[in-house]
């Protein structure tokens, strides 16, 4: 799992916590690889009820703690630029804090009503560090004075590919959301595998069109961060279905490299 790295010398982005402290005690053992391939079965309650270790109200908590975080540190690693409201920096914060909002929902439904560990622990990571990018992009808009609903009903126009919001590529739809909010225990996991991977290709691309189009250094690393988590996430929950046998399919991604490093 590619960990978030810190941004560039000019206007960093700070990172969360190389190692989030665990949210429950149920983790799996992994290989050498970073995955439990073992066919170990959780033992939470199977009557439906959220796992001992990751209830809402703590889902709810750490959520709000890991995107102050991030806000508070956003506040620190802004400066006094303000791009305009169509720029390609203001665009894909908006949209992306749009994509982040609808993984925190699917993820927590994964947390709490999953069943195989490993695939709650992928669930966990995207709470963890989407709440904390959440906060950061938050900060960023708010400190240049803007907020995320100062947009019109059109997402992606920065990067010429203008579509209504609800159409951004990787949002789920009504039916798919659905269809999350009704499963519970192996289909869940079935589902967060497939939906979230197809989510976070739609989001890997906006990232990659940050990156390049970004006139801030600071939003420039940020794209370029979740660009790589997303990818690399993709993958993890490919060979996961694979190693499962589940009738999933993910197409692998193509992780980006590194940005260059800025001039100070």
């Amino acid at each position: 799992m590619d960990t978030p790295e810190s941004a560039p010398d000019t206007e960093p982005v700070a990172d969360p916590p190389a190692d989030p402290p665990p949210v429950a005690d149920d983790e799996p053992t992994l290989d050498d690889g970073g995955h439990d391939l073992d066919d170990g079965t959780d033992d939470d309650d199977e009557d439906g009820d959220p796992p001992a270790g990751l209830s809402w109200g703590k889902v709810a908590v750490l959520g709000l703690a890991l995107a102050f975080l991030g806000f508070a540190i956003g506040y620190v690693a802004t400066g006094e630029r303000s791009p305009g409201p169509d720029s390609a920096d203001v665009g894909f914060l908006q949209d992306m804090l749009t994509h982040h909002d609808q993984a925190l929902g699917v993820a927590a439904l994964t947390v709490a009503y999953g069943e195989d560990p490993i695939v709650r622990s992928f669930a966990r990571e995207v709470l963890t560090f989407q709440s904390y990018e959440i906060g950061v992009m938050t900060q960023m808009l708010d400190d240049w004075g803007y907020t995320r609903e100062d947009r019109s009903d059109e997402a992606m126009a920065w990067m010429d590919m203008a579509v209504p919001v609800e159409q951004m590529p990787g949002l789920l739809t009504e039916e798919q959301l659905d269809q999350v909010q009704d499963a519970r225990g192996a289909e869940l996991d079935r589902l967060f595998l497939e939906l979230m991977a197809s989510h976070h290709r739609g989001g890997l691309h906006m990232a990659q069109e940050g990156a390049e189009l970004a006139s801030d250094d600071s939003v420039a690393a940020l794209a370029d961060r979740i660009a790589r988590n997303q990818a690399g996430e993709i993958n993890e929950y490919r060979m996961t279905a694979e190693a499962r046998g589940l009738d999933v399919d993910i197409p692998p991604a193509d992780v980006p490299p590194d940005l260059p490093p800025t001039d100070d």
